[in-house]
């Protein structure tokens, strides 16, 4: 593996649009709208090889070498298999991050990405067909959200515990994306939540005993 801290763009687009390759992203958010965003492309050894002879210098880093990257990630070039497959992860600090980051690609449309009334709603569009579509050019293309909790409506492929899969066709037009799960509060919330309701059935037995001692005029 190699590692190097980069800046995020529009994850590797510009050379992979040309070369036809694999792509999966995984979204994972936590109940408080915080979380990863993974995002992968894989080339087939033919593949990595043209793009090596367009560009010899990028065979030392071939994962850094295919396009610019402001904002900081990881980038990780990983073998599996005969293919290379070059990874980048970034993290988020809230929805709105999150928001931004899928802006920054052509072809993702957001529809509604919040949280509200203890639910966490996730509705995006993906163009998978039009030639500015940063999503246009791969063979194959699988979209994973990880939910904050169980899902109660989702539109996916595949579904696993909170784990949601979408595969896209390629050149298929739009594709719509679409979940809402419950927001689990954390522990300590739950805990003052049961520390107050003890407070307030102990505060009605003390009343009632202390009325029922009271002697009767």
């Amino acid at each position: 593996m190699k590692h190097r801290k980069l800046t995020f763009a529009v994850v590797i687009v510009a050379a992979l649009i040309l070369a036809g390759c694999k792509f999966q992203s995984t979204t994972a958010i936590k109940p408080g709208g915080a979380g990863e965003l993974r995002t992968e492309v894989g080339f087939s050894a033919e593949e990595r090889a043209n793009m090596e002879k367009q560009n010899p210098s990028s065979a030392q880093d071939f994962c850094n070498a295919q396009a610019s990257h402001p904002g900081n990630i990881t980038v990780t070039e990983e073998k599996r298999g005969d293919e290379t497959w070059c990874v980048t992860t970034t993290s988020f600090k809230n929805l709105d991050q999150l928001r931004q980051l899928y802006l920054q690609r052509k072809g993702i449309q957001i529809n509604r990405l919040e949280i509200g009334g203890g639910r966490f709603y996730y509705d995006i569009s993906i163009d998978t067909s039009s030639r500015d579509s940063s999503f246009s050019g791969f063979t194959s293309m699988t979209w994973v959200l990880v939910l904050p909790d169980q899902p109660i409506i989702q539109n996916a492929d595949e579904a696993e515990g909170n784990t949601l899969t979408w595969h896209l066709t390629p050149l298929s037009g739009a594709r719509n994306l679409h979940a809402e799960s419950k927001i689990s509060q954390p522990a300590s919330i739950v805990v003052v939540e049961v520390l107050i309701l003890l407070l307030i059935i102990g505060g009605g037995i003390y009343v009632a005993l202390r009325q029922k001692k009271q002697p009767q005029s």
